[in-house]
Formats: structure tokens, C-alpha cells, sequence
């Protein structure tokens, strides 16, 4: 990010240059997807004359190129055979074809489903080849995007965030009893209802209520509610979906116990619960592709969470402190990004964390001999982050090429694997 500095073209913040101006990475990604896919573009309001200034992906596609082209972008500098990972021909062959293949809307079966999932110890990162993304995935043009307007929940948050915490209360017990009021509500293995197919407004209206919950836990931080409000929204949309991940992992092992490594289960709510090979998020609303050629593209990570990160914490069986010792280490996964102001938050956040354990294991529990406990620790905290760099690879090429064709606000908030 490039502090004080907007991209050139939709006035967001930039983070440098690309193709030959000050741009934002979406701007940039956006104008290497037109350049090497060779798009065309209709103007939504028919006179070559919208506003785009902020407002992300709700805009005119047309207008927006040729404001690209204006500040002065290159196509010439666009690499056309540039692959920002690695090569993903397996995936692309087997999701290629139709023969012998789930039945679209049907969950997946293979390699990695939960039978399996005990025998597998490691799975590496699946590399991709950004043309199966495209070629699999055509825009119909007779057929409008779907709208999913996170504007709303961005206004909450940002209320939630305004409010001063001006308590002196030790920071880890304040996040202890957010987080234990969080859960309060959560039902036990025989109460919670599995779930089989969601529809994708459904997984909106979940993801609207869930966020803003993970963002009340957040705004309970007295060192990360210092900062300026860009700062704190920057620092939560780059955080919320690990955190999410590894609290739900935890608060899983601690509902189903071996359950979760035998039959993948996991918590999504207080009331409801998925199993990786029964449960599935139907996305024909706004993709082409088929369902089970998603829960192939994203059960290798599954896998891997799994055998990384919730055995370790079903022998550890962390205590509630120690699971937000491990979250507040998840804050701040993008560091890179931000200001020298919010890095330093961050870092003396969880400096100031790091040195009330020490109090919390001395004088609150009978572990005296801690330091391998919290070795475990950090070691889920660098598993956590290092599944979550994988996927985002995944992840960014989905934007990259458009794969959902869906008009989305906040793309940091559409986080559903």
C-alpha cells in the first residue's frame, strides 16, 4: 500500500504501480483480465460517462477500462503469460470433465473425502493454471450479475468500531469474556442441525450475521480500536476469515471431539453444523461451474486443516485463553499492506498478549511448565497462516477471471470456503 496516495483510477487506496501508473491491486487485476482475455465491454449507462470512483466492483466495466487506459496503462507491459502461482493442469483435466463426475449440485466424492481423510497426512497446495478458470467458467451475456451488497454490514461494523474502549482491564481477559459471550449460545453435537445444500443468498444472509459477530470480538481489543477507522477495517477485512476458521476449527473439536477428524465435521452457527462430503453451498446463481467442481478445487485445504491444525488442538485441548492467544497471533495476516501505525498496533497487541499468558499460566491455572504448550501454539497460529496464503492463491484467481458473476461490494466479505 502506498500511505496517502489513491489509485488513479477508482480512488480507492492504492498499493503502487502497475502497468505503468498508481493503481490498487483490484484495478490492476482487473486491467490484466481485459488485456490478456481481449474483452469487450457495453457502458451501463449507454454514454461512456460514469462515475467510478469507489465503488469497487458495482461498476461500469466499460468506463472503467477506459479510465485505465486514460491514467496511462500499458497493455504492452501485461506479461500474457504471466501465472501469479504455480501449474494446476491435474485439477483443470479432472474438473474438464462431465463423464463419471458427481452430478452437478451433488456433493463430491474423492480422494479427500472424509473416509480418506485419515490416511492422508500431507496435501500440498494445488497449483493452478489461471486459463482453466476462465474456460471453464463463461459469462452468459443475456444473464445480469446478482447484486450482493454488503454496504449495510460494512455501516454496523463501522458503528461497533466507533464505540471508545476505554476500560484498563487486562486485554486477554477482555477478549476471553468477548469471546465466551460470543459462544454462548452454541448448541451441543446432538442439538445442531446438519446441512446439506445452501443457496447462495442464504450464505449471504449467514455471512451478513456471522461478521459482524467475529467484528464485535474484534472491537473488544483496546490496542486495535487505537487505531484510525480506515486502519481498523483494513485490518479486519484481512483477518476476519482466517480467524473464523481457526475459532470454528477449535469450537468444533470441542462440540464433536473425534468426530471432527473422522467425519469432517464442523460448526457454522450455534444451530447448524456441515460434514465436508454432504453439505454444500449451491452456486449456480452466479457461476457456471458445477458444485462439486468447487469441493474439489477447496477439499485439499480442508485436508490439510484437519491433520494440521484440529488434531494438534484435540490433543491440546486449549483452554479459552489460550484459543484467543492464538487468535489475536491471526490479526494482521496481510501485514505487508499496512501502515507503519497499524503494524506496530498489531505487534504490541500481541506483545502485550504474549506477556499476560505468562501471568494467566502462573496465577490462574496449574501449569507451570507452559512453555511447550504455547509452542503448540504457534505452531497452529504458522499452520493457519500458511493454509490461508495457499488458498488465497486459489482465491485471487477467482477474481482475477470473474469466475462469480455476481456484482459483490465487499469482496474480502464473500469468504464462504
Amino acid at each position: 500500500m502506498v500511505p496517502d496516495k489513491s489509485c488513479l483510477v477508482c480512488k480507492k487506496t492504492s498499493n503502487g504501480m502497475h502497468f505503468g501508473a498508481l493503481t490498487c491491486r483490484a484495478c490492476a487485476a482487473f486491467f490484466r483480465r481485459a488485456t490478456v482475455l481481449k474483452l469487450q465491454y457495453k457502458c451501463k449507462q449507454g454514454n461512456s460517462q460514469c462515475n467510478i470512483d469507489g465503488r469497487g466492483r458495482y461498476v461500469c466495466r466499460q468506463c472503467r477500462l477506459k479510465k485505465c487506459k486514460a491514467i496511462g496503462m500499458n497493455e504492452e507491459k501485461v506479461q500474457l503469460d504471466y501465472d501469479p502461482t504455480y501449474s494446476f493442469r491435474g485439477l483443470m483435466e479432472d474438473s474438464g470433465s462431465e463423464e463419471g463426475s458427481t452430478p452437478t449440485g451433488s456433493p463430491a466424492q474423492s480422494e479427500y473425502s472424509p473416509t480418506n481423510l485419515s490416511r492422508k497426512n500431507s496435501v500440498e497446495s494445488p497449483g493452478i493454471d489461471p486459463s482453466f478458470l476462465f474456460t471453464f467458467s463463461p459469462k452468459l451475456p443475456d444473464k445480469p450479475n446478482m447484486i450482493i451488497d454488503f454496504s449495510s454490514l460494512v455501516k454496523k461494523i463501522e458503528t461497533c468500531f466507533s464505540v471508545k474502549t476505554l476500560n484498563d482491564e487486562c486485554e486477554l481477559e477482555v477478549l476471553t469474556a468477548s469471546l465466551e459471550k460470543f459462544r454462548q449460545g452454541q448448541k451441543s453435537s446432538s442439538d445442531v442441525s446438519f446441512l446439506e445444500k445452501v443457496d447462495v443468498t442464504t450464505t449471504v444472509e449467514w455471512l451478513n450475521e456471522r461478521i459482524y459477530k467475529y467484528s464485535c470480538w474484534f472491537a473488544s481489543s483496546k490496542s486495535l480500536m487505537s487505531l484510525p477507522m480506515d486502519q481498523k477495517m483494513q485490518v479486519f477485512r484481512s483477518s476476519w476469515n482466517v480467524i473464523r476458521t481457526f475459532e470454528r476449527l477449535e469450537l468444533s473439536i470441542k462440540v464433536f471431539e473425534e468426530d471432527v477428524i473422522k467425519s469432517a465435521c464442523m460448526v457454522l452457527t450455534d444451530d447448524c453444523a456441515m460434514k465436508w462430503d454432504k453439505t454444500y453451498v449451491d452456486l449456480a446463481s452466479i457461476t457456471e461451474l458445477s458444485n462439486q467442481y468447487f469441493n474439489k478445487l477447496f477439499e485439499p485445504f480442508m485436508c490439510r486443516y484437519i491433520d494440521e491444525v484440529a488434531r494438534p488442538l484435540l490433543e491440546l485441548k486449549p483452554t479459552t485463553e489460550e484459543v484467543v492467544f492464538c487468535m489475536v497471533h491471526l490479526i494482521g495476516l496481510d501485514d505487508a499492506e499496512f501502515t507503519p501505525e497499524t503494524r506496530e498496533a498489531c505487534e504490541q497487541m500481541r506483545a502485550e498478549i504474549a506477556d499476560q499468558m505468562h501471568t494467566y499460566y502462573t496465577n490462574r491455572t496449574d501449569i507451570k511448565m507452559y512453555s511447550h504448550r504455547l509452542l503448540i501454539l504457534m505452531k497452529l497460529v504458522k499452520s493457519m497462516k500458511r493454509i490461508s496464503r495457499d488458498k488465497s492463491k486459489i482465491k485471487e484467481l477467482i477474481w482475477l477471471f470473474d469466475v462469480y458473476h455476481a456484482d459483490i461490494s465487499e469482496p474480502y466479505f464473500f469468504e464462504m470456503f
